[in-house]
């Protein structure tokens, strides 16, 4: 699944020296929280004299302690370090998505309000309102949890194949193409499910504009007696979206309950492959292998999540981008100078 927003292109071209900022923090902040369980072990190592997978992936670090007094120093500066860069990671990412959906929000209202009144009447106004409510939430989820967590974690998840390729390289690259293809799965399913998203947004749209132009006609409504069929007629709209949203959740729930069901399903096949495997797996190495693995998964789901968010994401950016276009030449240059403004 690519970007296929002109939008989200260009914002993420104009802004990458920022974004890429908060892709390198959060590949830090994700290092830290990896290093903190890992350090544990050397705790257990240096107070009871008792050897631990986590100290010995520790030391594979290159990192060892001969006191206490050391271990608590490096365990602390590690939380001190997790504090800061989640915060700035958090703020920055917050930041980049809200400026994003101002200018989004912004561009399209420029762009309505400069429509002819012909084009513009084409549809009832109660249908362009989704696309300053929902949508712009798409939007910005498209930025934070899709792009950026997709880069970030990606970036992470690399770091830790390197690692276990360290531990033991044939294992690993049967961990990479097993995750690949889940990958692959996960897109193809989502893509799959962008008919029953579209369909959603259709008719709780149209609900949307029949709501609204029902409340512009309120007065009249009343001297027509026209209150009961008015109803009728929402409750018609109301149950088509309700059966919409229920297709569309029937997917998204086997979507999200997939993604635990692989992780463990790579997990045990990697634990079966380390039966089979030849040289054998020392005792050692696969303990620290399954412990590395295991700390991943946070960073695998994550990823294996990504399809769903730009998904959701490219689906808003087109409605949008379809009513900037309906008013080609005068929108693109508001569009343009507005883009060079915040950017």
């Amino acid at each position: 699944m690519k970007l296929k927003s002109k939008l989200a292109t260009t914002y993420i071209h104009k802004n990458r020296a920022a974004l890429s900022l908060i892709i390198l923090i959060g590949v830090l902040q994700s290092c830290v929280s990896f290093l903190l369980p890992v350090s544990i072990g050397e705790f257990f190592s240096l107070q009871f004299q008792a050897g631990s997978s986590k100290g010995r992936l520790l030391q594979l670090l290159g990192i060892h302690f001969s006191t206490l007094q050391g271990f608590f120093l490096f365990f602390f500066l590690l939380l001190l370090v997790k504090g800061i860069t989640s915060l700035v990671e958090q703020w920055l990412s917050f930041k980049e998505g809200e400026k994003f959906v101002k200018i989004t929000r912004e561009q399209l209202f420029n762009v309505q309000m400069n429509q002819d009144a012909e084009v513009f009447q084409r549809k009832a106004y109660g249908n362009y309102l989704l696309r300053y409510s929902n949508d712009l939430k798409a939007v910005k989820n498209f930025l934070i949890d899709g792009v950026l967590s997709m880069l970030k974690n990606s970036i992470f998840l690399l770091v830790g194949f390197i690692l276990l390729g360290i531990i033991h390289f044939q294992l690993t690259v049967y961990l990479v193409i097993i995750f690949s293809v889940f990958v692959t799965g996960i897109f193809f399913l989502a893509d799959y499910q962008k008919r029953f998203i579209q369909g959603s947004r259709d008719k709780r749209s149209n609900l949307l504009a029949f709501v609204t132009k029902s409340f512009s006609r309120f007065t009249r409504i009343k001297e027509n007696n026209t209150t009961d069929n008015t109803i009728s007629r929402f409750h018609e709209k109301s149950g088509q979206l309700y059966e919409a949203n229920l297709k569309n959740y029937q997917l998204e729930s086997f979507q999200q309950s997939i993604i635990p069901f692989l992780q463990y399903s790579m997990l045990g096949g990697l634990l079966f492959l380390s039966t089979v495997l030849t040289p054998s797996l020392l005792h050692g190495d696969a303990l620290v292998f399954v412990l590395v693995t295991l700390m991943l998964f946070s960073s695998m789901r994550k990823i294996l999540k990504v399809p769903g968010v730009l998904n959701k994401g490219n689906i808003s950016l087109q409605k949008i981008e379809e009513i900037l276009e309906q008013h080609s030449e005068p929108g693109k240059k508001i569009t343009k100078e507005i883009v060079l403004t915040e950017g």
